[in-house]
């Protein structure tokens, strides 16, 4: 590939000029067609706050940061030298308590040294070739750096940095120190406790160290997981050791050369931890109730930041099923790990313990089963099975039977449990220690009978300066007839976009106006959301509510948390079942309405819980979904006249999600969880009318208001203006569809899942972007040619589009192809999971404002969720995302309340010219369609099951090497009509 860009090393970054005297302005770049897909990649790079103009705007200044995290095709398109080919060697010049010790990194090519090396950055230069020095190479070779230039005397921070330094170590780094090599430092930035019983029966606790590992989930985003670091025997060693001391020290030596070296923040916070170690029983217990609570009152206030204790404390890395930290009882449930792939069947189960997930195999369930019988019946506590190599007891009783029956009866390996077998479950015993509930899991303990309300609320008038809409107003009214029907909540699962905030918000002002009037006793409001949603409800509430509204708001979630502790306690207090709240009562319970977060809730249970609150609203209800969470039960817990639940999305991957909400908005209506789950989530030929009863039950109104709202945007707004669906369905080009044709005849060499990732990525397009020119490029997949027609067409009507694509590398092609190919002013606008929120939406705003045709390119995860894109009114699906949920949400962009012209949406499709209608894109969007309909029409999960993957594979694979696809051709959809005036006028 030739090379269009000249690359110049400099100390703070990369300097990128395009080829050509004079210099080319970076405004240009993407307008000189030979330079693509390089050009697109480096204005990313630049949009994403990677890299900056300089040279008045003829170059671009690429940190050495981001420079080292380009993939091999991003340094291929931009002309930059390959990735430097070498393992890392480290050595030392000494012990590193020496006060001369400085650690040493050289580079090593098939087992020899690479003599003559220099670096500038991330730039190498060995004899007369450049490399460039990947990641994570770069951040440890400037890891090393920073170590060697820090104060020798302070050992313990040297010791901190080189454990800093060797947990970045790939596997094939050669220590060619001996020194280096056994010192083995294990860095503490994070922690969590270990409860347990002592041998006086009493509680007890040791610190686990580690650190918190972020990953990102199939949503695009973040995780933050605890990951201990020392393996089990070390970690013993450390607690037996910090058990033993005074105070607390920063350096732990742990055996075979081996320490534990603690940050500064973790160091104090242990130092708490070890003072409570020397409690008195009933102080350890109080301190295990919230350990949270107990810190948060310990540190000082002026830092006591939450954010930093949460990276701190590590109180529910685990899983969010842990209900608490302390010495809980043993709440076993069933569960299935989902594929890190959204489309993936689960590929793990077992069963959930004290919030431990704990992998069963499939062929070993039957054994424990049996194993647990048989200890019940001997009078035994526990079992002890093997996890992952590891001895690990289970309660033996017969909550633990009845959740492997469940695991079990999934497996059709067992019959599900006999009824006497349920009868006589025995129940753990309480421990006391949280604000415990009575569940539905198993048994059904708990229900609430409905109290009919005095009639005057549906005649109050809210607050309101904006007018309801049609459907907001049956909302409104929906909500008032619950309340005066005494029911004790309500689930709004309205679609996106049609304001279920405004129906809330009118509904709690009808409330505050109605208890004014029968001169009802004073009664807070409860709002609970997602973190980034809080300000979105201020906002609303200004924007909606005349006068006060509801009244002044305590925001009580964050740094505001400060000002509602209570500062006359004396010594850390505990907040789970310890009966001293850590927050001031008073001005909770004096408040017109409260703003908090789910964790917020969760941390502050018993200060929230000691509150009688008129209402409570769960905005994005999704969140307690899962009944074995702490944030579940906390919500449970609490004291509500009424609650609101308000979610888009109330099943996505089993219907069983929607039984924990239901389970607050009206206890014991829909049995336990084990019936719930037998019921509607089977997978035989009586599931879509099993799911038609749960769909009716819910909707259906007999003597009371339906329990669940659930409307579509396209039925209830009628100045919404008409969506149109075009399906286009081309034919592959030869070379596209010999490429498919060679997997489905010989297979990709992997399994299923391989095979069908190769069809899916082939009928995007076969090949890389600079193996063609720009034209041939896009000519070799039916759907990037057909993709660019329809965008032909849209230029020619002046309006805008927006062009979901998951794939970087295709992303970054379309930047510059799409400026070349329609001679465009500006660059092509990207939104996707590298680009920040703030960028986000200046990016947006700046693709409203913008006159005349133009494309955003988006990923469907990163731009299918709040954004507002009304400006363009044309949608692309060039690749598809294999939930409909996700895909909808990307139409909704531009498909929401402010859209004023006619939407439409396209989905090229690939056809193959011999197996027609086996052809993968045809039959992914048959799938999707089926559930797309099913979903709405009985709320059936839109997630792939296993079943549907092995469906597409036997569809695109088997029936295709039958060779049966001409039989079943509907020769009529084989060619497609370009004029479709009518989507243009």
């Amino acid at each position: 590939m030739p090379n269009h860009f000249v690359n110049e090393p400099t100390p703070s970054g990369l300097i990128v000029r395009m080829a050509g005297d004079p210099p080319f302005p970076v405004t240009e770049w993407t307008a000189h067609a030979d330079a693509i897909p390089g050009a697109g990649a480096l204005i990313r790079l630049r949009d994403d706050g990677g890299a900056s103009e300089c040279d008045n705007g003829t170059a671009l200044c690429v940190s050495w940061k981001t420079v080292a995290g380009l993939t091999s095709d991003e340094l291929r398109y931009t002309g930059l030298p390959d990735a430097a080919p070498f393992s890392l060697e480290v050595s030392a010049n000494g012990a590193i308590h020496d006060p001369d010790f400085e650690i040493r990194c050289g580079y090593v090519r098939l087992g020899r040294r690479v003599l003559g090396v220099q670096r500038e950055g991330a730039w190498l230069r060995v004899g007369g070739d450049d490399f460039v020095l990947v990641d994570p190479l770069y951040s440890i070779a400037n890891a090393i750096d920073r170590f060697n230039r820090a104060d020798k005397k302070d050992l313990e921070a040297r010791m901190l940095r080189w454990g800093q330094v060797a947990e970045m170590l790939p596997d094939d780094t050669v220590v060619s120190d001996e020194n280096l090599r056994s010192l083995r430092i294990s860095v503490a930035s994070s922690f969590e406790l270990d409860p347990f019983v002592n041998d006086d029966g009493e509680p007890d606790f040791d610190p686990i160290v580690g650190r918190r590992e972020t990953h990102v989930n199939d949503a695009g985003e973040e995780e933050h997981v605890f990951a201990g670091a020392l393996p089990l025997a070390r970690q013993k060693e450390f607690a037996r050791r910090f058990r033993g001391l005074s105070s607390v020290k920063q350096r732990y030596v742990t055996g075979g050369g081996s320490y534990v070296v603690l940050t500064p923040e973790v160091e104090r916070a242990l130092g708490m931890v070890r003072r409570a170690q020397d409690g008195s029983t009933d102080e350890r217990r109080d301190f295990l109730r919230n350990v949270s609570g107990y810190l948060r009152g310990a540190f000082d206030e002026d830092d006591g930041d939450e954010i930093e204790l949460d990276s701190v404390f590590s109180d529910d890395g685990l899983s969010e099923r842990v209900r608490g930290v302390g010495i809980w009882v043993d709440k076993v449930l069933p569960w299935i790990k989902l594929a890190k792939e959204p489309w993936l069947p689960p590929d793990e189960f077992g069963i959930l313990i004290d919030g431990r997930r704990m992998v069963i195999p499939a062929e070993a369930l039957a054994g424990v089963y049996d194993r647990l019988e048989k200890a019940i019946e001997c009078g035994k506590s526990t079992i002890e099975i093997a996890i992952d190599n590891e001895p690990i007891e289970i309660p033996a009783n017969k909550a633990t039977l009845s959740v492997l029956d469940e695991l079990l009866s999934r497996l059709d390996q067992k019959p599900t449990l006999r009824p006497e077998d349920h009868e006589e479950q025995v129940e753990p015993e309480d421990s006391g220690q949280v604000l415990q509930v009575i569940d539905n899991l198993d048994d059904l303990q708990y229900r609430r009978e409905r109290k009919r309300r005095a009639a005057g609320i549906s005649a109050a008038i809210p607050y309101l300066r904006t007018q309801p809409l049609p459907h907001q107003q049956e909302g409104i009214a929906w909500l008032k007839g619950h309340w005066e029907a005494g029911n004790w909540g309500a689930l709004l699962a309205d679609d996106m976009g049609l304001g279920k905030t405004l129906e809330a918000l009118a509904f709690l002002s009808c409330l505050k106006r109605y208890a004014e009037t029968v001169d009802l006793p004073h009664r807070p409001i409860l709002v609970v959301a997602p973190t980034g949603l809080l300000q979105n409800w201020k906002d609303e509430h200004d924007k909606h509510l005349s006068g006060a509204g509801l009244g002044g708001v305590v925001e009580a979630h964050g740094s505001a948390l400060r000002h509602l502790r209570k500062r006359t306690a004396a010594g850390p207090t505990g907040e789970l079942g310890s009966g001293q709240p850590l927050l001031d009562l008073q001005p909770l319970r004096t408040a017109d309405w409260v703003l908090t977060t789910y964790e917020t809730l969760r941390d502050y249970q018993h200060s929230f819980g000691r509150v009688r609150w008129r209402a409570g609203v769960f905005d994005e209800s999704q969140k307690i979904k899962n009944p074995g969470a702490r944030v579940t039960d906390a919500a449970l817990a609490m004291n509500f006249d009424f609650a609101l639940l308000m979610t888009g999305t109330p099943v996505e991957n089993r219907p069983s999600e929607i039984w924990s909400m239901l389970d607050r908005v009206e206890p014991g209506m829909f049995g336990t969880l084990k019936e719930f789950s037998r019921r509607y989530e089977g997978d035989g030929k009586d599931r879509a009318s099993m799911l038609a009863e749960l769909h009716e039950r819910l909707t259906s109104a007999s003597d009371a208001p339906a329990l669940m709202l659930r409307r579509l945007k396209e039925d209830h707004v009628p100045e919404l203006p008409k969506k149109e669906v075009y399906r286009r369905t081309v034919l592959m080009p030869p070379f596209q569809a010999e490429a498919y044709e060679s997997v489905v005849r010989n297979g990709s060499g992997g399994n299923m899942l391989q095979t069908l990732h190769r069809l899916r990525n082939i009928s995007l397009h076969p090949a890389a972007p600079d193996e063609f020119d720009l034209d041939g490029f896009i000519q070799a997949s039916a759907r990037l040619s057909e993709t660019f027609r329809i965008l032909d067409e849209i230029e020619n009507c002046g309006q805008k589009a927006l062009l979901f694509v998951e794939t970087r590398w295709m992303q970054d092609f379309l930047v510059g192809a799409l400026r070349r190919r329609f001679s465009l002013s500006e660059d092509v606008l990207v939104i996707n999971g590298a680009v920040a929120g703030r960028i986000r939406k200046t990016r947006v705003d700046e693709f409203q404002e913008r006159t005349g045709f133009d494309v955003m390119i988006l990923s469907p995860r990163a731009g299918g969720v709040g954004l507002t894109l009304t400006a363009a009114n044309h949608v692309i699906h060039l690749s598809r995302w294999w939930n409909p949920a996700v895909e909808d949400q990307c139409t909704d962009r531009v498909f929401r309340i402010g859209q004023r012209q006619t939407v439409y949406v396209y989905l090229p499709i690939a056809r193959h010219p011999e197996f027609g209608e086996y052809s993968f894109d045809i039959r992914l969007d048959s799938l999707m369609e089926g559930k797309r309909d099913m979903n709405r029409r009985v709320l059936a999960p839109t997630a792939t099951t296993k079943g549907d993957v092995g469906d597409l594979y036997r569809s695109t694979i088997t029936e295709a090497r039958r060779g049966d696809a001409e039989t079943d051709m509907r020769r009529d959809q084989v060619d497609v009509d370009y004029s479709e005036p009518e989507a243009f006028e």
